[in-house]
């Protein structure tokens, strides 16, 4: 496909593993999926950087091993690929911006070899577009005198992507999305997880590990309770005020 006329989009953050409901799956900020990840869920400059990618790619780097079968009485020798994983490598070239205090140099500087997430898009919103995590690398400051300075930057990926194929009419994203991890519940008999359709935590004991919210914040009221992905009456609990305690609200 031609990309040349086409708005892009190339968007970076840094991985804050605070953040709450946190999971290493994650490939984007906040657990979004490719068909969800906008702009505004990475860093708030990246609207600018976008404007200076002149070139930006996904590449694919096989790693393919071979093993010497040596030959024997009855056939000849061969060598049999055996092919491993493939890398990739978010690669780009910039318009170079160390004379602006907040420009995609200082952040790739400043975060260097740090664990970033990225989006880089080929249709604006549209797709086809990709999502992930890479290890952030500084990029060159620098170069011929009189003339525009550009920087290369390759950044390996720390995991497979996802990628979101087709166009604005039908699509698909590669892996499928997964369930996103619920981040909150609200008090009910028995209540909800929010977002709506998210997967809760086991018990009582993974709501406090995964810092699910409560709400409302005070302590819950005779009979309210949540259901965790435990189905029995081990997964059921409640919130105290300060709290998650296992069972129903008394």
């Amino acid at each position: 496909m031609r990309c040349a006329d086409q708005p892009g989009q190339f968007a970076l953050a840094v991985v804050d593993r605070t953040e709450v409901g946190y999971s290493d799956s994650w490939q984007g900020p906040g657990g979004v999926t490719v068909d969800t990840a906008t702009e505004a869920d990475y860093e708030a400059a990246s609207a600018t950087w976008k404007c200076q990618v002149t070139s930006g790619a996904l590449t694919p780097s096989p790693d393919t091993t071979t093993v010497d079968v040596p030959a024997t009485f009855c056939s000849p020798a061969r060598t049999i690929p055996t092919p491993g994983q493939t890398g990739y490598t978010l690669d780009a070239t910039f318009l170079q911006d160390p004379n602006i205090v907040a420009g995609l140099n200082r952040f790739l500087f400043e975060h260097d070899t740090e664990e970033g997430y990225f989006l880089l898009g080929l249709d604006g919103d549209n797709p086809p577009r990709a999502i992930g995590r890479v290890r952030l690398q500084s990029g060159a400051i620098g170069g011929d005198a009189r003339a525009t300075l550009t920087a290369d930057i390759s950044l390996p990926l720390s995991m497979k992507p996802q990628i979101l194929f087709g166009d604005i009419n039908t699509s698909e994203a590669v892996p499928p999305n997964q369930t996103p991890l619920a981040t909150g519940a609200n008090a009910g008999a028995p209540g909800t997880w929010t977002p709506a359709g998210s997967t809760p935590p086991v018990n009582a004991a993974g709501a406090t590990t995964a810092g699910i919210t409560a709400s409302p914040l005070t302590a819950w009221t005779t009979g309210q309770w949540v259901q965790g992905s435990d189905t029995t009456a081990t997964g059921e609990m409640h919130w105290t005020s300060s709290a998650w305690a296992a069972g129903k609200a008394s």
